[in-house]
């Protein structure tokens, strides 16, 4: 799943990657340290306006009402995937880890924690679906523990681990009690599945083992996870990042943009994207000789300059705005040169205008189409980043 197709899908040595990487135990407070010293640093202005706020609040939450069922929200012509399942899951089993990780993200991403708000009795059901995995899985041999594996699940796999982990790592500092040791120790085996599976390049493949394939999406899925973890106080490897850091650095080519892998040289926007707000999330906002992020960006911009209906639409543009509000966030105005307020007035209009009556987004359309689950749940998380509900996205 996720699998970015090849088509048809700060120059850093290893020493300075690890520079990319806030101390052990920092939270998300560091990265706006690190870019307050940086001097290239835009200051807060242009407000986003009233008007334009609440229109993307009221499609966030109408997203998050299709996702969780809610009455009026839903076609009558039959029971859409979009309903949350009897088991708590979202979407469909070919996939349900990974959908389930994203939708639980975008409800709390709209202000619901685990068992209050809106919908938190829908989080709450979807967190205990993920916990189950872990728990409730008996060794086979095959996998390492601490894998969120479900049975009928063949398209998953490691980006639906880095998924999950993102997703209990999110939840964790709103659950008290029992529950937070539940969420604390599922952590803790699922960090240790990560590192147990990362390949000798620094990369991650698609299955969780130390050999064999690996690709950009599936190390960017799985670092974003680890950092949430580490910020939620879970002991991270280290070296573990470094190289799954110094693993994307080398995939980028010429033109700026990052390959699928360091052996399969397709690029596209959505993988850049991805890349880059990998290093900003690892604190990482001042260029660094070769202009790694400069000409990231500047391989974004030529791209959304010519069409914003980009191949895999909603996972790109998903890391296109978190990368974006990284950089210089909060300054909505189009003019000049600031990369969010123009990238946001390329991307949201267009987004907004695919959301339908019911709440969901319009899917995909081909191979990789998962449903109106997978198209909401980004549509959402995109819409709601400037929010900052959730600490990952904060700058």
């Amino acid at each position: 799943m996720f699998r970015v197709p090849r088509p048809g899908p700060r120059a850093l040595s290893l020493c300075l990657v690890g520079a990319l990487l806030i101390p052990a135990g920092a939270t998300v407070g560091g990265a706006k340290t690190a870019a307050a010293k940086d001097p290239t640093a835009r200051k807060r202005g242009s407000p986003e306006s009233t008007d334009r706020r609440l229109r993307r609040r009221l499609a966030i939450r109408r997203g998050c009402d299709f996702l969780c069922g809610t009455p009026g929200s839903l076609p009558t012509s039959k029971t859409y995937e979009g309903v949350q399942r009897t088991d708590g899951g979202f979407g469909e089993n070919r996939a349900v880890v990974a959908l389930t990780s994203l939708a639980v993200l975008a409800l709390m991403s709209e202000g619901s924690t685990d068992g209050r708000g809106r919908h938190g009795l829908a989080v709450k059901r979807a967190l205990s679906f993920l916990l189950g995995l872990i728990e409730n899985r008996k060794p086979n041999g095959r996998w390492h523990e601490g894998y969120f594996w479900y049975a009928q699940d063949g398209s998953s796999r490691m980006h639906g681990q880095g998924f999950a982990t993102l997703a209990l790592a999110s939840a964790l500092g709103t659950s008290t009690g029992k529950r937070a040791t539940q969420i604390r120790r599922a952590l803790v085996k699922a960090v240790k599945c990560i590192e147990q599976s990362q390949t000798a390049t620094g990369g991650f493949g698609y299955e969780p083992m130390p050999a064999g394939e690996h690709e950009g999406s599936v190390t960017v899925a799985v670092a974003q996870g680890l950092r949430a973890a580490r910020d939620a106080g879970v002991v991270v490897d280290r070296s573990v990042i470094t190289k799954g850091l110094f693993y994307l650095k080398k995939s980028q080519k010429s033109d700026g943009s990052f390959q699928y892998s360091l052996h399969q040289d397709q690029s596209s926007y959505a993988l850049t994207a991805a890349a880059l707000s990998s290093f900003f999330l690892y604190g990482k906002y001042r260029d660094d000789p070769e202009k790694t992020i400069k000409r990231g960006i500047g391989y974004m911009r030529s791209k959304l300059r010519r069409n914003v209906d980009l191949p895999w639409y909603y996972y790109g543009h998903f890391y296109g705005a978190w990368a974006c509000w990284q950089v210089d966030g909060h300054t909505w105005s189009p003019e000049g040169d600031n990369l969010w307020g123009w990238w946001q007035s390329k991307v949201y209009p267009d987004l907004l205008r695919r959301q339908r009556n019911t709440g969901d987004f319009e899917p995909d359309s081909g191979r990789y189409d998962y449903g109106p689950v997978l198209s909401t749940a980004f549509a959402v998380l995109t819409l709601a980043i400037p929010d900052e509900i959730l600490p990952i996205f904060q700058r």
